[in-house]
């Protein structure tokens, strides 16, 4: 699989980067650094659209940027690409009517499209598409395995993790926490490690997508815990 990574700046660096040291060997990563400078309006995609723009299956856009999220459809039909993930870093910079129209527009190009809110609450049931549902099947909503013993955790094996490397760093922080603070330990290690979504209120979803991402990783590990018990 072809994926064809768009970012902006340090924030979808960090997402890059990880997904270069942790996907699957068989996956090609190709990272596109847009430097270019958007108008208030774009009225013709052509003059702010990259040259040199590289191919691929999938496209992640990490923009975060409202007006380059307008851009998607156009990048999807250049980088000829069949799916798309968009992750909701922050309702302000991918809106629902702006997704809902760029889910039409990709949709009369034949691509399918995911917005997970927030990134890491994305998984293979997110969508029918193939591409997503390979990808989602290593990165998305975080999933953990551990090994208890004397009451603390000895091991924890990443099964699936948030793609900016955050359940990584949870799960090599838990081990020989105590079982019994392990899972309010997650979340306050979640918050020890850089996260990109908002922290504003999301009423869309009725919390903050920060919150949001910091239930998620708790939740992984009590599930761990009930399946290892």
């Amino acid at each position: 699989m072809r994926i064809v990574v768009i970012i902006r700046n340090k924030f979808g660096k960090r997402f890059a980067d990880y997904l270069q040291i942790s996907a699957p060997r068989s996956w090609e990563i190709i990272e596109y650094f847009y430097k270019g400078s958007l108008p208030i309006v774009i009225d013709d995609p052509q003059e702010v659209l990259p040259k040199d723009l590289p191919e691929g299956d999938l496209l992640l856009f990490l923009g975060q940027d409202k007006r380059f999220a307008e851009l998607i459809p156009d990048l999807a039909k250049v980088c000829q690409v069949n799916a798309v993930i968009a992750p909701v870093e922050g309702r302000a910079l991918l809106p629902t009517g702006l997704a809902n129209q760029i889910k039409r527009q990709l949709s009369k190009l034949g691509v399918d499209v995911v917005f997970p809110d927030p990134f890491c609450s994305l998984t293979e049931k997110s969508s029918e598409n193939q591409l997503i549902k390979t990808f989602a099947g290593h990165f998305g909503k975080p999933e953990l395995r551990v090994s208890t013993a004397d009451e603390e955790i000895k091991e924890v094996s990443l099964l699936r993790g948030a793609p900016c490397g955050n359940t990584l760093f949870v799960a090599e922080k838990l081990l020989g926490i105590k079982i019994r603070e392990c899972v309010e330990q997650a979340g306050l290690l979640h918050h020890a490690h850089p996260c990109m979504v908002s922290m504003e209120m999301d009423r869309e979803i009725g919390d903050t997508l920060m919150h949001r991402a910091g239930l998620l990783v708790k939740m992984a590990v009590e599930e761990a815990l009930k399946i290892g018990a």
